[in-house]
């Protein structure tokens, strides 16, 4: 129910450069000095306030309430060595908010007219890929940060009582916000050769129709020794 109220912009980058500008007429503008007082604040909470874990206040942008589908790119930390799975729990620092998350990766390339990416099963060192949540809407491009959750029932503390520090397993920055955009596995679909020749080979057992044969023509195919080629036509 929730993904089906989904907030889709038409064109985010104009959306987002016109919020934005809107943005600079408010009254407290990035680089001041504001004095924020709190009033008819419970005992309990500023009994429980400590200088080690302070209040964060924040406004919201236009549509920043919204939830969508975002983006962001990430590059694995180099301190974590343990593999990285897509949909493993993790949590997600983006921007001012931090939330859980399982987040789908996807290569960060340039997509054609229909918009589809290749999907990552693994966070990949060395690369830059882009994460794909579900989650509230961020204007502009902020720094986003993600951490392996706490173990439950530890409270961010070790045994000891001492903080312990969260395991940082990439970072990145936020990209867009766009449902539409296609994240597809990649299925190698391979054969056995009947026939070879001097110039083609005859391959059986990788398609059963003949739709699927013309479907795949523009499709290279390569074998395990390197030789490059492209369906011809279909037998039979």
């Amino acid at each position: 129910l929730d993904y089906a109220r989904i907030f889709q912009f038409e064109n985010m980058r104009r959306t987002q450069q016109r919020v934005m500008r809107l943005a600079e007429d408010a009254p407290a503008k990035s680089g001041m000095h504001v004095r924020v007082i709190l009033r008819a604040v419970p005992q309990k909470v500023a009994q429980s306030f400590s200088a080690d874990r302070p209040f964060v206040v924040f406004g919201l942008l236009q549509y920043e309430h919204q939830m969508s589908v975002v983006h962001f790119t990430v590059t694995r930390s180099d301190t974590y060595l343990e593999p990285v799975r897509s949909k493993d729990p993790l949590v997600v620092h983006f921007g001012f908010r931090r939330y859980n998350v399982q987040p789908l990766f996807s290569q960060h390339s340039r997509a054609g007219s229909n918009g589809v990416h290749k999907f990552e099963r693994f966070l990949q060192h060395g690369t830059v890929s882009v994460a794909t949540i579900y989650a509230p809407i961020q204007m502009g491009t902020v720094p986003v940060a993600l951490y392996l959750p706490t173990p439950a029932g530890s409270a961010g503390f070790m045994a000891d009582g001492s903080p312990q520090l969260p395991t940082l397993v990439g970072t990145g920055s936020s990209l867009d916000a766009n449902p539409s955009r296609i994240l597809a596995k990649r299925i190698i679909l391979t054969g056995a050769p009947y026939k070879i020749h001097k110039r083609g080979a005859v391959i059986r057992f990788m398609f059963f129709n003949p739709d699927d044969v013309a479907w795949f023509k523009p499709v290279q195919m390569y074998t395990k020794h390197g030789r490059v080629g492209h369906i011809s036509e279909s037998l039979g």
